[in-house]
């Protein structure tokens, strides 16, 4: 299928930035030396975006009782659909929703299963998923398996999302990010059936503690006799 040129490359900018997450800093020095003021900053206005989604993460998460993992998903949603919406050119405006948005996302789901592990950055996800399955392999402990494991699973699913957003420009250009809903839907599925679990355990977790407090509460009572 024929596409826009334009559109092509500006969506093919924003799944790549989906994968690697992060302000071209290497770019903009370069543009910078080559005297291309403009592109110069273009690139620099993605810097306080990019961490003005780090500072609004920490706010909310910190000082407020909101559902961030909820709220996360719901402005990756805005952030594709302001993209698709902003002008094809310059193609760096187009990204400028995408960087508050992983910035915003990286903020709220930094760590996995007791490890840290960024939703947006690929190179250390694969270095910690090698390291993973080298312990596992020198030492024979399990819990370095299920570090290989979450990592190894983590870098599989930064390609498959590559892949998928490869094909859908290729098909669909700007409404391509469209489709970025439904890795979304799943996501959001994915933390109410969480939530849920945890509701359901947490009637069990004020039993188990009661009855740990009624018996400290006697041991003391005995001691004290």
């Amino acid at each position: 299928m024929w596409v826009d040129f334009s559109e092509s490359t500006r969506f093919y900018y924003i799944w790549e930035t989906l994968v690697r997450h992060r302000p071209e800093i290497m770019e903009m020095a370069a543009s910078l030396v080559s005297g291309e003021w403009y592109d110069v900053l273009l690139r620099f206005l993605a810097l306080p975006l990019f961490g003005g989604g780090v500072v609004v993460s920490y706010i909310l998460t910190n000082h407020t009782n909101i559902n961030m993992r909820k709220l996360a998903i719901v402005v990756d949603a805005a952030g594709l659909v302001a993209s698709s919406l902003l002008p094809l050119k310059p193609v760096l405006v187009g990204l400028y929703p995408i960087f508050f948005c992983s910035a915003f996302q990286w903020g709220v789901y930094s760590s996995a299963n007791g490890y840290n592990s960024s939703t947006i950055f690929s190179s250390n996800n694969f270095k910690q998923a090698v390291l993973g399955w080298t312990q596992y392999f020198l030492t024979k402990d399990s819990e370095f398996k299920k570090k290989g494991i979450l990592y190894t699973n983590t870098v599989l699913s930064f390609f498959i999302g590559a892949c998928y957003g490869a094909v859908a420009v290729n098909a669909f250009a700007v409404r391509a990010a469209y489709l970025g809903f439904v890795p979304l839907a799943t996501g959001w599925i994915l933390v109410v059936k969480h939530s849920m679990v945890l509701e359901a355990e947490r009637p069990q977790e004020i039993a188990k503690e009661a009855e740990t407090e009624l018996e400290d509460a006697q041991r003391l009572e005995i001691e004290q006799k």
